[in-house]
């Protein structure tokens, strides 16, 4: 299974309105999304959050691990 790239979970864990609009689509909290960006979780691979890293300006290539 994927996992995200460091620089999407550097930013989840900076960007606090880039964590926050993940919480929500997630329906979780704020603190629980950064403790998936912690873990490496591939939770933040979701189809619906790939879709919101691109809108973001991501690449596919600066969105997964490699």
């Amino acid at each position: 299974m994927q996992k995200v790239s460091e620089q999407i979970r550097k930013r989840i864990m900076e960007d606090n309105q880039f964590s926050l609009d993940i919480a929500s689509m997630l329906g979780i909290l704020q603190v629980s999304v950064k403790h998936l960006a912690r873990r490496n979780s591939t939770k933040l691979t979701q189809y619906v959050l790939v879709q919101f890293y691109k809108e973001q300006g991501y690449k596919e290539s600066e969105i997964f691990e490699k």
